[in-house]
């Protein structure tokens, strides 16, 4: 009895081994019985951090750096009934997150997780029309923002398909919030670049910055939503069930 405890444990080595020596180093498996799963899980994201800026071109993972996001309708009849809308728009610094908190369940097939943006840079075109705290404000033109330590709160549910009694990876879902942090912005050539009432909206819209992205936040979540469901689906669909997790 004890000679087959022992051959199988050999057995269950070896496989972890043959899984581990074949997948690419960008790749770090969890053992899916490992007691301390949510940290190895943890680890393994942390440990594709580097990959993702360039993009993983073997398995058609897009680049992250910069986030090309492109034209998005970022708030219409909001507060003031205030359009905002983003042409081109570019994000840098997506590739550089932290888990902060992660939860793995294989029983309940969900991954919940918390991580910190220390840094994000924005820019592109904008078109803006209508109030902020009573002030008019219209223009369009270049913007560029800088924010930091914005948090994000991703949960991932997934099923298991079984394709020619091979297991993989199927997403469910993917849900993506983001809770605001600090930050500047600057909008060129507003009210036609006159410069005198720009800069009073430029100075306001950032002594009011949580205010004011609480109002924008919702679709730039949507669109790094996509793009982040689009990276996970890519990664999960080269790679079976037991490569990633194995016994």
């Amino acid at each position: 009895m004890e000679s087959r405890i022992i051959a199988a444990t050999l057995l269950l080595c070896c496989i972890g081994y043959t899984y581990a020596s074949n997948m690419p180093d960008y790749i770090q498996i969890c053992h899916r019985h490992d007691p301390e799963l949510s940290k190895c899980v943890k680890q393994s994201v942390h440990n594709l951090r580097p990959y993702l800026g360039n993009g993983i071109k073997e398995i058609n993972v897009p680049a992250l750096e910069p986030l090309y996001i492109g034209d998005l309708n970022i708030l219409e009849g909001g507060a003031g009934g205030i359009t905002v809308k983003a042409k081109k728009l570019s994000v840098y610094g997506a590739s550089n997150f932290e888990i902060t908190k992660m939860r793995a369940s294989i029983q309940n097939k969900r991954f919940d997780f918390e991580l910190i943006l220390p840094l994000l840079k924005g820019e592109g075109q904008y078109d803006i029309n209508g109030n902020i705290l009573a002030l008019p404000i219209k223009g369009n033109g270049p913007f560029v923002g800088n924010f930091t330590n914005f948090v994000a709160y991703v949960r991932i549910a997934y099923d298991i398909k079984n394709i020619n009694d091979v297991d993989y990876f199927e997403l469910k879902e993917f849900g993506l919030r983001i809770r605001t942090g600090k930050g500047r912005l600057r909008l060129e050539n507003l009210f036609n670049g006159d410069k005198v009432l720009g800069d009073v909206i430029n100075q306001t819209i950032n002594e009011n910055f949580e205010l004011f992205t609480n109002e924008v936040i919702a679709p730039i979540a949507r669109a790094l939503e996509i793009k982040f469901r689009a990276v996970a689906i890519k990664i999960l669909e080269n790679f079976t069930y037991n490569e990633l997790f194995p016994v």
